[in-house]
């Protein structure tokens, strides 16, 4: 029985460890972003929340919102990313796909690069020559753009490995 209870009190210490760890990691890491501006007018239909980078990554977050006169579905949002020097150091490209008429629909942007100081995003419609376009940016950028979820799944994974199996 003392084995048990001693059992448990690991148990609850391990995972008040690995929240406090989880809680300070959120606030150290989100303390380091500062905002970046829009080089230009963002398009009709397009909120950004968020703009933010730190010196060696950033994201966007935003809403798309198709109304009758500024129809968005099918499209292409265009996202493109500058240094302080307005070079462009990355461009992202997200199909605008199942949006309904007056209803917002959120997106994200994850980018792994230093020093992004700006941002521009566009509206651009569907087309052979875009896809063919698509497809040279996605390939010349694909280490830029990130996939944030998988990423923290991934860390997730391997914390849990290491406390099982470490």
């Amino acid at each position: 029985m003392d084995r048990l209870n001693t059992f448990k009190k690991y148990v609850v210490w391990l995972i008040a460890f690995y929240l406090f760890s989880m809680l300070v990691s959120y606030i150290g890491l989100n303390a380091r972003y500062n905002s970046i501006d829009s080089t230009g007018e963002v398009p009709g239909g397009i909120k950004i929340d968020l703009a933010q980078a730190t010196s060696v990554n950033g994201r966007i977050f935003g809403e798309v919102t198709s109304t009758e006169g500024n129809e968005l579905e099918g499209k292409y949002l265009k996202i493109d990313i500058f240094s302080k020097s307005n070079d462009l150091i990355g461009t992202k490209f997200l199909k605008l796909e199942n949006i309904n008429l007056d209803e917002p629909k959120k997106f994200a942007v994850y980018f792994q690069v230093e020093n992004v100081k700006k941002y521009a995003i566009n509206v651009i419609d569907s087309s052979e020559e875009i896809d063919k376009e698509i497809v040279k940016v996605n390939e010349l950028y694909k280490e830029i753009f990130i996939d944030k979820d998988l990423k923290k799944w991934l860390i997730i994974t391997l914390i849990v490995y290491a406390l099982l199996f470490g």
